[in-house]
């Protein structure tokens, strides 16, 4: 038996403009980055700004769809945080079609329901996901996740699961097979797709749902309003066969050159891979986009293929740098068992935006030069020395030396932070591990006037602190205290799992030794212990 799914988004083109104002950088407009803030679309109709989508939020401040701005904001409580866009219609269009591409993990036939829904046909996958219960709950789980408020349906008819997401009480609805007839009943005509003027047409008679339909001859329908209402009527209870039109992803760009037969010829796989990649730059260029990894497969006569992948910081598809990746690679393939062909594909890739490359006084030497430098440097490190061991610094708030910052792999998108660095002087190199020191000083909170580090004694000529540093007090109370919400709990387990309680006080003092050197000691408050924390180069 058929089944089919229903998702409507009933605030899509306002989650859209939430989803975008949440990515902009931490130095934005604080009411950008509010999410407590009214969004309103407008349209211009005759001169007059006209409310064409809004929010949840707005909707619960009585703004409906086609109000005019000026009442819109005299309904406004004072203080509250408003932003207006235009109403683009294409660009919610392009949204609805790759949500309709993302949406293929559940099924592979999945469409766009303009303005604000997806249509999925998932007869048959309800055993992949263990059940359709477990499907309808995923899908909402996971749409709600990327930020959109969303209602999903399934029933045995397209047009059953239109109305029940809709119109339905239940924001995640399952009709069984065999009862559309009960389920469409008490739903309000407009639940069976028809145009504004046949409801209206409805409503004048009397008929207000759709079970006044099932009581009325098909031929008065039929001869006052045309096919239309017979038509959506049997297209929801079955009657009549209707088919979605899925989207089609693009296939991502590849390029396949087989030989005639195989070769152990260095200088013709060279040429081959060479010829190919020139190829797939060509693709590249015409859908205006840059390869982030790139699949190469060796195929052999007898055996497995070969196969590794090439990832990129920025997207490029630059031959040159493409091809001094490609090129190191292939170096350490083993020949001897020959190769029959070579496969190209760009798996992941990113739009690239046009840049002037010939003129100067035009931009043609811009800013984008050094970045673009920058990832083909950090592309070829990587290539060398391992993914893993290029790594990206990020800023973390933290009172510690050794916990003001955090290490992730160059490959990975940069982590958005508040936290600021210190205008204090900090020393060039940070010890992994604080090494014992013993300590001479005229008092015990200094001046530090030796110090035997590594087995040497050293003279101190200038000595610049003490500087006290401590852990979060809040965080430290959090983790020693009460915790009354769950993620105050599991951030106490997590503290108190790291260290059973917070580490003491520390006074850093910058000493300079007879040497020249500098080196930044600190002393534990209660302990006394002194220890080497970095030092400057």
């Amino acid at each position: 038996m058929r089944r089919a799914m229903s998702l409507w988004f009933p605030t899509f083109s306002a989650d859209l403009v939430r989803r975008r104002l949440s990515r902009l950088s931490p130095d934005a407009p604080a009411e950008h980055q509010s999410r407590r803030n009214v969004i309103l679309l407008t349209t211009q109709v005759h001169g007059r700004e006209i409310i064409a989508r809004h929010c949840d939020r707005a909707a619960a401040l009585s703004i409906t769809v086609g109000m005019d701005l000026a009442h819109a904001r005299s309904l406004l409580p004072t203080g509250t945080a408003l932003h207006l866009e235009p109403h683009r219609i294409d660009r919610e269009l392009q949204a609805l079609h790759a949500l309709a591409c993302w949406a293929l993990r559940y099924s592979p036939l999945a469409a766009p329901d303009p303005p604000d829904g997806l249509w999925l046909d998932i007869t048959g996958t309800q055993r992949v996901h263990r059940s359709e219960s477990r499907l309808i709950r995923s899908a909402s789980a996971a749409t709600a996740r990327l930020g959109f408020a969303n209602r999903v349906a399934t029933a045995s008819t397209f047009g059953c699961a239109w109305a029940a997401a809709r119109f339905g009480s239940r924001d995640l609805a399952r009709i069984p097979d065999g009862s559309q007839r009960q389920a469409l009943a008490n739903l309000p005509t407009a639940a069976l797709r028809l145009e504004n003027e046949t409801v209206y047409g409805l409503e004048e008679i009397g008929v207000t749902n759709i079970g006044h339909l099932f009581d009325l001859p098909r031929a008065s329908l039929a001869s006052r309003f045309g096919s239309e209402v017979i038509d959506r009527l049997d297209q929801a209870l079955g009657l009549m066969f209707e088919q979605i039109d899925p989207v089609r992803p693009q296939p991502p760009p590849q390029v396949e050159l087989i030989f005639d037969g195989p070769t152990d010829q260095w200088e013709s796989i060279e040429a081959a891979a060479r010829q190919a990649l020139e190829q797939l730059a060509g693709q590249l260029a015409q859908r205006e986009r840059g390869v982030r990894r790139l699949d190469v497969e060796l195929l052999r006569p007898l055996t497995e293929a070969e196969r590794f992948t090439i990832d990129l910081s920025r997207a490029s598809r630059s031959i040159k740098h493409l091809w001094s990746l490609l090129h190191s690679r292939l170096e350490r393939i083993d020949l001897t068992a020959g190769v029959e062909g070579v496969v190209l594909t760009a798996s992941r890739t990113a739009r690239l935006r046009h840049e002037q490359a010939c003129s100067d006084a035009l931009g043609g030497k811009s800013e984008s030069e050094s970045s673009r430098a920058w990832g083909e440097l950090v592309d070829t490190l990587v290539q060398r020395l391992g993914v893993d061991r290029v790594l990206r610094v990020a800023a973390v708030e933290s009172h510690l030396p050794e916990s003001c910052f955090r290490q992730h792999s160059v490959m990975e998108p940069p982590v958005k932070s508040d936290a600021e660095l210190t205008g204090a002087d900090r020393p060039t190199l940070l010890f992994t591990q604080p090494e014992p020191v013993e300590v001479t000083a005229l008092t015990p909170d200094g001046p530090v006037m030796t110090i035997r580090w590594r087995g040497q004694w050293r003279q101190v000529i200038a000595c610049v602190g003490p500087e006290r540093l401590g852990p979060e007090w809040w965080r430290w109370r959090t983790a020693q205290g009460e915790a009354s919400t769950s993620a105050q709990r599991r951030r106490l387990v997590q503290l108190r799992n790291q260290c059973r309680e917070a580490p003491p006080d520390r006074d850093y003092f910058a000493l300079q030794t007879e040497a020249g050197r500098w080196m930044w000691v600190c002393r534990q408050a209660g302990t006394g212990r002194w220890f080497v924390h970095g030092q400057w180069s």
